[in-house]
């Protein structure tokens, strides 16, 4: 076991998932015994290790010799070892192996698995990102669940945002590089090619590859699944998104001293504009609780930035009650310290009581990094209508602005439907997870299930790849709350195990929406 070490992004820029392609490097292997010599002939080539002596002879006239230089067991238990897979630690300092160990080593010696895919050459994306050459926001997943490529395909492969196309960039950022090259990068690192020669995101791919995980039929298992939706996450659980100014300017303390000198403005289209610092607006409108989720508009499928919370702060319909917005009014904007106002809420969207002018999270000080001293709250949206340390609130009357029928996620070009709506993670472990003497003992997998304004109907789990399914009813589920749920299941003997989980909300109209993609969890039983 051991850390990863870092491919520092020297010659990378761009986007985060250019980064993260990984390759197939030499230097980051930690078993010697894999870096076998390969003995050639005195042409050169590969061969005569086995089939005919030196004096002559065909392979068929040397038959008796093949039971003294064929020893199959020997040969696949040494393949197995020099070919074991890699384990590595994270930073919630739990082991994890991304690759399940198999009795051949076929994983590591014909798929290469452990010098393919995004974590194979990068200690984790949040470390991509934060390596680049230029600017990208910054990130940092509160629940041990590892940031994958699909959150960053949501940004990148999607021109909603103004961001450039994955397609544009991401080959130039790899291929003639000198560090991608070093370390033997190929269109391999990045990609699996199926039989219609298709180019696969390998981690998308590989656990429909990879050998040595144990299936369970449902009727076998025995999984206990349960839920709730009162689940609340710890402070240090809350994801994190940079402001897009200086990180030289974010705050890092809730001094209440800043609570008493910011001043948010709130005017527009109103009969009683205002101008408060964040302590008078308490005093003025005091305080209002309630428990809601906070969930990006790019968490694709398996990933974490998700959190459940008990918010305090101004309500902001007591706001509009004072304010007096005008009758024509459409919509809301909200500006932020850094500038941000991208998203414009419907103004029937924040005229509710939940809606929130946030000073508290779980009885505790807004912290730094959720937007100290003040953030709009808006419920049944995303977290793109969550809008930190909030300076201005404006009402306007736009004609062209149409509310969105729903909240609408990323879609994923290959299944052609929303990649993270509706969506689920284990949060309690990262992917590959290696479980120390869990064998014959039960486990609890923990994790969420969330479709933003859309209830939950349904959660199936699979341990044999999708064949058998063992189906957790939601019923009367309220979209404006997570919906946790607990897997109990006791592994009869160790190995890898690959959980699937899949996801299912109502849509208005009734009908059934499906997670674009399976959730796939892998975990490793010593």
């Amino acid at each position: 076991m051991h850390v990863k070490k870092k491919l520092i992004a020297g010659v990378m820029c761009l986007a985060v998932v250019g980064l993260m392609a990984a390759c197939a490097p030499q230097e980051l292997t930690t078993n010697p015994a894999k870096q076998s010599e390969i003995a050639t002939n005195e042409f050169g080539r590969i061969g005569n290790n086995i089939g005919y002596a030196e004096d002559g002879g065909t392979y068929l006239e040397n038959y008796a010799q093949y039971a003294d230089k064929l020893t199959y067991a020997d040969k696949v238990a040494k393949n197995a070892e020099q070919n074991a897979p890699e384990q590595y630690t994270d930073q919630f300092g739990f082991t994890y192996q991304p690759v399940p160990s198999d009795p051949k080593g076929w994983n590591n010696s014909y798929l290469d698995a452990d010098n393919r895919g995004c974590l194979s050459c990068h200690d984790s994306i949040e470390d991509a990102v934060m390596s680049l050459d230029t600017k990208h926001n910054a990130y940092a997943m509160g629940y041990p669940t590892q940031l994958t490529i699909a959150n960053c395909l949501g940004c990148h492969r999607n021109a909603g945002f103004g961001n450039t196309q994955l397609v544009e960039t991401l080959h130039g950022i790899h291929n003639g590089k000198s560090q991608f090259t070093a370390m033997n990068g190929s269109c391999d690192s990045c990609h699996y090619i199926d039989s219609n020669a298709k180019f696969n995101l390998w981690d998308y791919a590989k656990y429909d590859l990879y050998k040595g995980i144990t299936n369970v039929k449902a009727a076998d298992a025995k999984l206990n699944v349960s839920y709730d939706q009162d689940t609340i996450s710890n402070n240090d659980q809350l994801f994190f998104e940079s402001l897009n100014n200086e990180p030289s300017e974010w705050r890092t303390e809730t001094d209440p001293a800043v609570a008493d000198s910011w001043v948010l403005s709130i005017g527009g289209e109103v009969e009683n504009p205002l101008e408060m610092t964040v302590t008078e607006l308490v005093e003025k409108f005091g305080t209002k609780s309630s428990v809601q989720k906070q969930s990006c508009i790019e968490n694709a499928t398996g990933n974490a930035w998700i959190y459940q919370a008990e918010l305090t702060g101004v309500s902001m319909k007591d706001v509009v009650d004072y304010v007096k917005p005008a009758a024509s009014v459409t919509s809301l904007k909200a500006t932020s310290e850094d500038g941000y106002n991208m998203v414009a809420p419907a103004f029937t969207d924040v005229n509710y009581e939940d809606c929130l002018l946030v000073t508290e999270i779980n009885g505790q000080p807004l912290p730094a990094s959720q937007g100290y001293p003040l953030t709009l709250a808006v419920p049944r949206n995303s977290a793109a209508a969550y809008i930190k340390t909030l300076t201005s609130l404006n009402f306007v009357t736009n004609s062209e602005f149409e509310a969105e029928g729903g909240v609408g996620s990323p879609v994923d070009p290959d299944t052609k439907s929303m990649q993270g709506k509706p969506n689920s993670a284990v949060l309690n472990f990262p992917d590959g997870v290696v479980l120390d003497g869990q064998a014959g003992k039960e486990l609890t997998l923990e994790g969420f299930a969330d479709a933003y304004d859309e209830p939950i109907k349904k959660i199936e789990y699979s341990l044999d790849h999708g064949k058998t399914w063992t189906t957790l009813e939601t019923p009367s589920n309220d979209p404006t709350r997570w919906t946790y749920w607990r897997v109990k299941y006791t592994p009869a003997e160790a190995g890898a195990y690959l959980l699937k989980v899949r996801t299912t909300s109502t849509q208005p109209d009734g009908s059934d929406r499906v997670c674009s993609r399976d959730t796939n969890f892998l975990f490793n039983v010593k």
